[in-house]
């Protein structure tokens, strides 16, 4: 049985954020890696970490996002500005996450000299993407603890890329078989949790991806029914995740993603130590195996321009797909570990 503790925190401004915890390891040396879960799905059906958490020198932090159960929702002025894609909402983002990592180092005797992991892809990299949105003083708690961003299996969506060719592909948020929000979100999670066969995943061009439907192998159908209720939450993502999606906000994670991991004056002088590690699995969802690919190109390039970036670790996982959190929980966290060592 897989042992943990829940929590709620509460931070300024009325935030409260609901997370759940491997606890400390008796290690003077120990990693805490927070995890922050994508679209839809809770950061309860990434529970499995937990269970390997300890034996890999771990304290896994699971946190609920925004509007899913336990955490504070948007406001109705916060969705307005999510979906006319005004900055102002990824900052805000930027300085809840690092009051939650202020409260943990505060509080729970977070060690120094090792590295917190950060999951979370568009909630994380606002962290990394605007010193303006941080007071000095809670940068300067902070940054010390901070060492690694582990990059898990982003959708191209959510570092704003665009796909070549999306118009002639399956999209799953524009399918006519789903007419609305809710429904979307119901094909949503088969399609995502598919196990994809990428025809040529080293070409690197959208001609190398799987765009089918959804496959039969799905880690969504191994669940039952009282887990599924659990782990996916459409309310939370109708509200709050489709606006992402739209134009104006997908400006907004385009530039997001260049001053996080491209712009040379942040790199140097902005968390400085932080590098990344990029991991995805070979048969994940095109739209996150676009944000490998596309990742990749724009990282070579700059390195043969001489551009400064941020040192970057990709790394595909060789028949994982989306969900390797859930279906290879400890393969995950052993190459978490040892990638942010090797950077």
């Amino acid at each position: 049985m897989t042992k943990y503790t829940e929590h709620t925190v509460k931070l300024p401004d009325g935030i409260e954020l609901f997370y759940t915890d491997s606890g400390p390891l008796d290690s003077a040396s120990y990693t805490t890696l927070v995890v922050l879960h994508g679209s839809a799905f809770t950061g309860d059906g990434m529970v499995p970490l937990h269970r390997f958490a300890h034996q890999n020198d771990l304290r896994v932090i699971l946190l609920n996002r925004r509007d899913y159960p336990g955490s504070t929702k948007y406001t109705d002025a916060e969705l307005e500005d999510l979906k006319a894609g005004r900055r102002i909402f990824q900052d805000r983002l930027a300085i809840q996450l690092a009051w939650f990592l202020e409260h943990f180092i505060d509080h729970e005797n977070t060690p120094k000299l090792s590295a917190d992991r950060n999951f979370g892809n568009a909630t994380a990299l606002s962290l990394f993407s605007n010193p303006d949105a941080i007071p000095k003083p809670l940068y300067q708690t902070i940054e010390p603890y901070l060492m690694s961003l582990v990059l898990y299996d982003p959708p191209h969506i959510a570092l704003g890329y665009v796909l070549p060719g999306q118009d002639s592909v399956y999209d799953p948020w524009t399918d006519p078989d789903y007419p609305t929000p809710e429904a979307v979100y119901d094909n949503f999670k088969h399609w995502v949790s598919s196990y994809y066969k990428h025809p040529d995943i080293a070409s690197g061009k959208p001609s190398g991806m799987s765009f089918e439907k959804r496959t039969e192998r799905r880690t969504y159908t191994t669940w039952n029914d009282e887990q599924r209720a659990k782990y996916f939450n459409t309310t939370a993502a109708v509200r709050t995740e489709l606006p992402a999606y739209a134009p104006p906000m997908q400006a907004i994670l385009k530039t997001q993603t260049h001053d996080a991991l491209f712009n040379a004056d942040l790199v140097s002088s902005y968390f400085p130590n932080v590098e990344v590690f990029h991991i995805s699995g070979t048969e994940t969802c095109y739209f996150c195996m676009w944000g490998y690919m596309e990742s990749l190109r724009l990282y070579n390039e700059a390195l043969a321009r001489g551009d400064k970036v941020r040192p970057t670790k990709f790394k595909l996982v060789e028949g994982a797909n989306h969900f390797l959190h859930y279906d290879m929980p400890d393969c995950l966290l052993k190459e978490v570990v040892q990638s942010c060592k090797e950077l």
